[in-house]
């Protein structure tokens, strides 16, 4: 796996490959970004970097052409049953400056040699290779990620414990260096859009274009998923920002409400009254949903056992957490898993 350090963020950014960019900011060259995505991709992610693509081409000038691009052209389903009608891959393989990958948590590359043998010649020509979200996923199961770190969601970790891979993931809303890029998803898409327009267009442009989306911080490399937290406007108080983030810290190994209100510098009666206030629970309650939700999505989108579950949810046997999964969800655990299973092998034909 190559070894890729040097970081990047908003300040500085030399223009794209291709691209002169005059006094005024704008390029003289038109930048193109390939965004590929494979089956099952997220709708909200893929949609979210394209109408900012399509904001900043609005805004500043058409510099930039986009295509939707897949293995083989045509109609691809993504999440939320959203289809985008997209180009072979090799239909746009010698213009690109940037492939934006889109992968769900169970996309797979497989044996697309194709695909893998465009990656290779893209790199080679410079062309920038990115993954948000699950992209970065896909390309890591396929060993075709070209970094030593990756952008992963916090509540995927668990996700690439067993991919058996030097590939580190980390807590960072966007990993910009020298190798592969990537973002966590959700709204890091956002910030993955941003810094490739920062890239062709400067960053005043891309400052303006997260106004625009009401975004307010760039992400640099010292913007973290927890430290977003505490900007973003969770609730109205910095105590409860703080503990939900520690909260997200400690999901495995949850910490007894003393520890917590210890690390916070708070009394247990601050942070219960804050949260009662702020998000009309308890922050023993909150904390269990938190932990309970995680299961959910791991149950979904895992191999994993029930025991190894209820483990990376902080419970301590499968039967304590089978009794709160209930209490929560009206079905047991065992019980999701198997409607899942009767789901994908769909109506006898």
């Amino acid at each position: 796996m190559m070894q890729h350090l040097k970081q990047s963020s908003f300040r500085d950014h030399a223009p794209v490959r291709g691209t002169a960019r005059p006094a005024g900011g704008r390029p003289l060259q038109t930048a193109s970004v390939g965004l590929y995505v494979f089956s099952g991709f997220p709708m909200e992610e893929y949609a979210l970097f394209a109408a900012a693509l399509h904001e900043v081409g609005e805004t500043c000038g058409s510099c930039l052409k986009v295509d939707v691009l897949s293995s083989n052209g045509g109609f691809v389903q993504g999440s939320c049953s959203a289809v985008v009608q997209t180009s072979p891959l090799a239909d746009v393989l010698k213009e690109l400056d940037y492939l934006v990958i889109f992968g769900g948590h169970k996309s797979s590359v497989g044996n697309n040699q194709h695909f893998k043998a465009a990656l290779q010649i893209l790199r080679r020509k410079g062309c920038k290779v990115a993954a948000v979200g699950g992209g970065a996923l896909t390309l890591a199961k396929a060993g075709v990620f070209e970094s030593n770190s990756c952008a992963v969601h916090w509540q995927n970790r668990e996700l690439f414990s067993g991919l058996m891979s030097p590939l580190t993931p980390t807590d960072q809303v966007c990993m910009v260096n020298d190798g592969d890029w990537s973002s966590c998803g959700k709204t890091g898409s956002l910030d993955l859009a941003l810094h490739v327009v920062a890239e062709v267009y400067g960053k005043p442009a891309a400052t303006r274009l997260a106004q625009t989306f009401i975004h307010t911080r760039l992400s640099d490399a010292c913007s973290t998923q927890n430290g977003e937290v505490l900007h973003a406007a969770l609730s109205g108080s910095s105590l409860v920002n703080k503990a939900i983030a520690l909260f997200q810290d400690h999901l495995e190994n949850p910490l007894p409400m003393a520890e917590v209100s210890r690390i916070l510098g708070s009394s247990p009666r601050r942070i219960e009254r804050h949260f009662k206030q702020h998000c009309g629970t308890t922050p023993c309650s909150y904390y269990r949903q938190m932990r309970l939700d995680h299961a959910r999505k791991l149950l979904l989108r895992t191999n994993m056992t029930l025991i190894e579950v209820a483990i990376a949810a902080g419970f301590s046997t499968g039967a304590s957490f089978a009794s709160a999964f209930q209490q929560i969800y009206g079905t047991t655990p065992n019980a999701l898993r198997k409607s899942l299973s009767g789901a994908k092998a769909g109506p006898a034909t």
